[in-house]
């Protein structure tokens, strides 16, 4: 991310208006879908980020292309950001944006870590644990490393819950390395 300030101040102004027409979720899923198209489009990135094309010509395109497809909020928030020479920072503020949409919705993404892909069962079972617990809804993102040998390791934004069998015999080993021995 080049500039995190800049794409939080722009994404909260997002937030903002997109709650004040009622189009918060429509207004997320739009950027989410709009940044998936530019990904795949290069000439059109290209097209937005020159500075020989001018200003009114890229809001012409992007009425054509996006302009029944958005909502207007985000539409005129493109504009915004065309104007102010912002519209290269367009991905940076939508993961910002999206980041904010999650909180402001009870979202909680948890990283989840085991030895083994985790089973189905057993993954609706910890979201089920890990969302009474947090009072949240809750995404999972699973991963695996072996490294961890057992068990799993829980990442709820800055709390660890950690009952991975490396980590139990890490500090078995450091326990057994600080104890006196006659």
């Amino acid at each position: 991310m080049r500039d995190r300030k800049v794409a939080t101040r722009y994404a909260e102004a997002l937030l903002i208006s997109a709650k004040a027409d009622g189009v918060l979720t429509d207004v997320a899923e739009s950027y989410e879908a709009f940044l998936e198209l530019v990904a795949s489009h290069q000439d059109l990135i290209t097209f937005m980020d020159s500075p020989q094309v001018r200003t009114e010509e890229k809001k012409e395109l992007m009425q054509k292309v996006f302009g029944e497809k958005i909502e207007k909020v985000l539409l005129n928030f493109f504009f915004l950001l065309i104007d102010r020479n912002r519209i290269e920072a367009t991905r940076d503020i939508g993961e910002v944006f999206a980041e904010l949409v999650e909180e402001e919705l009870g979202v909680i993404r948890a990283q989840v870590t085991t030895a083994i892909d985790l089973p189905a069962d057993l993954a609706t079972s910890l979201e089920a644990k890990l969302a009474a617990y947090t009072g949240a809804k809750i995404i999972l993102e699973a991963k695996t490393d072996p490294a961890v040998i057992g068990g799993v390791c829980v990442t709820l934004g800055d709390k660890v819950l950690d009952g991975t069998v490396r980590t139990n015999l890490d500090e078995l080993r450091k326990t057994l390395g600080e104890t006196q021995v006659r």
